[in-house]
């Protein structure tokens, strides 16, 4: 009988025991689980923030772009407006000066 008590009691020692070590492995998955949940929702976010900079950044420079783009239209065609101008009058001063070197030679 005191064999069978002895026993009888390690079996129960060793019963609570694992129930205690599955408990403590049971909690400590759920804080494992917790944790990993909340670094992946902070990753998420920090990638959603990363995205929405990036986002922001490529309308920046698409914007800045654009206006750059319309600004050297402009140049250019304030210079081809100027070339046109430059040449006209040169074409004018050609002309005239035919002209006048014509009747020169007419008289």
């Amino acid at each position: 009988e005191h064999t069978q008590t002895l026993l009888d009691s390690t079996v129960t020692a060793d019963t609570a025991e694992r129930e205690r070590i599955v408990e403590a492995a049971t909690v400590e998955r759920e804080r494992t689980v917790e944790a990993a949940t909340i670094e992946r929702e902070h990753t998420q976010t920090l990638l959603d923030s990363t995205v929405t900079a990036d986002t922001a950044e490529r309308e920046r420079i698409v914007e800045a772009a654009t206006v750059e783009r319309e600004r050297t239209v402009e140049a250019a065609t304030a210079d081809r407006e100027r070339i046109v101008e430059a040449a006209t009058a040169e074409r004018e001063r050609i002309v005239e000066a035919a002209t006048a070197e014509r009747e020169r030679t007419v008289e």
